[in-house]
């Protein structure tokens, strides 16, 4: 039966794919001849009784008469074939898993002329409970006709539950990509920021250095890359900005002239690739001394080549570690 059941993942891709993988032979090993005439006609009645002539379903057995010169002639099975998916379904108990999965195919073939290919690929996510493949196809359709919403994941108006897009965002990531990339307005960050929505890592922590600029309407605030890119006015005297990869640091920073500091909060420092203005200014960033730091640091410099690390270096390991 264990042989059957490693048969299931290619049963089920050729059902997708409505294409004919039946019969389906399952090998069938022989005693050896060694075995006692015991262990022979246990095998025999095993396969037997598990057979469809047996119980109405599962296997049909080829027979061949094995002549031995330890027991003689006696007939043994060589060839063991499942005539259809019925026969094969209900014997590895299957029947219902390959309802869902062919439901679930069915749903998603309607998204494009690749829908059953990708479905034959993706068996894990078609093995997910109808609601959700059909709740997935509500998020797609929603996206298609509202493209980058700006709002966060739970203002959308799709009917869904409340944690859909955080529990399922493997599917979504993937049907997006399949089925409408043109969806995806982004090409890195997470998926929700790819789509165009709010994340809590959308807001970007600021704080003037500086008491004595008084363009800032607060002295500490946050906004979205989006108004930081558009006020350029408030931060025209700022000479220096420094990005801090943690927030006690970024909270601590002594008052410096002419200095702003930003909150980077690790890799969500790419939205800062957004801020156009940071071009003009001396830039610092200060993250970890360890491997995400220095990747960190390395993703900042592909869209600000022009930032120098600070307290980066090798003194200042040696100094406080």
């Amino acid at each position: 039966k264990n042989k059957a059941i490693r048969k299931l993942n290619d049963v089920l891709r050729a059902l997708i794919l409505e294409e004919s993988i039946f019969p389906l032979p399952i090998p069938v090993k022989k005693p050896k001849t060694t075995a006692s005439i015991s262990e022979w006609r246990e095998t025999n009645q095993l396969i037997r009784s598990q057979s469809k002539e047996e119980l109405g379903y599962g296997f049909t057995v080829e027979w061949e008469r094995v002549n031995s010169k330890r027991h003689g002639l006696n007939d043994f099975p060589v060839k063991l074939t499942f005539e259809c998916a019925d026969d094969y379904l209900k014997y590895v108990d299957a029947e219902a898993k390959a309802k869902m999965v062919l439901a679930n195919a069915g749903t998603i073939a309607e998204l494009g002329s690749a829908g059953r290919s990708w479905c034959a690929s993706h068996l894990a996510l078609m093995r997910k409970p109808q609601a959700t493949i059909q709740n997935a196809i509500k998020v797609l359709a929603y996206f298609k006709a509202n493209p980058a919403p700006g709002v966060y994941a739970r203002q959308l108006l799709v009917q869904v539950p409340t944690k859909f897009f955080e529990q399922e965002r493997g599917l979504l990531d993937a049907l997006f990509a399949e089925f409408a990339p043109q969806c995806l307005v982004k090409e890195v960050g997470s998926l929700e920021e790819r789509l165009g929505l709010m994340t809590k890592e959308s807001l970007i922590e600021f704080r003037t250095l500086d008491s004595r600029i008084q363009s800032l309407p607060f002295g500490h605030a946050m906004a979205t890359a989006r108004e930081l890119a558009e006020k350029v006015s408030y931060f025209e005297a700022f000479e220096t900005v420094i990005v801090v990869e943690n927030h006690v640091p970024f909270l601590t920073l002594p008052e410096l002239p002419r200095a702003l500091a930003i909150m980077g909060n690790g890799y969500a420092v790419r939205r800062l690739a957004e801020v156009p203005w940071l071009k003009e200014k001396r830039v610092l960033y200060w993250g970890d001394i360890d491997l995400s730091g220095f990747a960190i640091l390395a993703q900042f410099r592909a869209c600000h080549p022009h930032a120098e690390s600070l307290m980066m270096d090798l003194g200042t390991w040696q100094a406080f570690h």
